[in-house]
C-alpha cells in the first residue's frame, strides 16, 4: 500500500509561527551577512590607513637619511677645501642665501666688489 499527501492545511496560528520562525532565521543570516560586511570593510581600511602611515614614515626617513648624507658631503667639502676657513664657507652660504632672490646690492662707486660681497656676509636682505 501507497499513501501520498498532496496538501496539509495546518490551523492558521501554527502556519503564523511557522512562517515567523522562518522570517527571524532569514533576517538573522542577512543581519550576520552585513556585520561581516562592515567587519570587512573596517579592517581593510585599518590596513590601508597603516600602509599610508608606513609609507609616510618610510619617505621621512629618507628625506633625513638624504639631509644627513648633504650635510656629511658639505661636511667633507669644507674640511678638504677650507681647512681653517670655516667662517670663509659660511659667509659664502649666506652671501649666496642673500642674493639667490634677485637681492639688489648698491655698490658705491670707490668700493671694490670683493669688498661689499665680504661685507654682505652675516646679513640677509629685508624681504617684502
Amino acid at each position: 500500500m501507497r499513501t501520498e499527501l498532496k496538501q496539509i492545511d495546518p490551523p492558521k496560528d501554527v502556519q503564523d509561527t511557522m512562517n515567523k520562525i522562518v522570517k527571524a532565521e532569514n533576517e538573522k543570516i542577512a543581519a550576520i551577512d552585513y556585520a561581516t560586511a562592515v567587519e570587512t570593510v573596517a579592517d581593510g581600511e585599518k590596513r590601508a590607513a597603516i600602509k599610508k602611515a608606513e609609507g609616510i614614515k618610510q619617505a621621512n626617513i629618507l628625506k633625513a637619511e638624504g639631509e644627513a648624507e648633504a650635510i656629511r658631503l658639505v661636511n667633507d667639502a669644507a674640511n678638504k677645501y677650507f681647512i681653517g676657513n670655516a667662517q670663509l664657507l659660511k659667509k659664502l652660504e649666506t652671501v649666496q642665501n642673500s642674493l639667490q632672490n634677485n637681492t639688489k646690492v648698491v655698490v658705491p662707486g670707490n668700493a671694490e666688489l670683493v669688498n661689499v660681497i665680504g661685507d654682505l656676509a652675516g646679513v640677509l636682505p629685508m624681504t617684502k
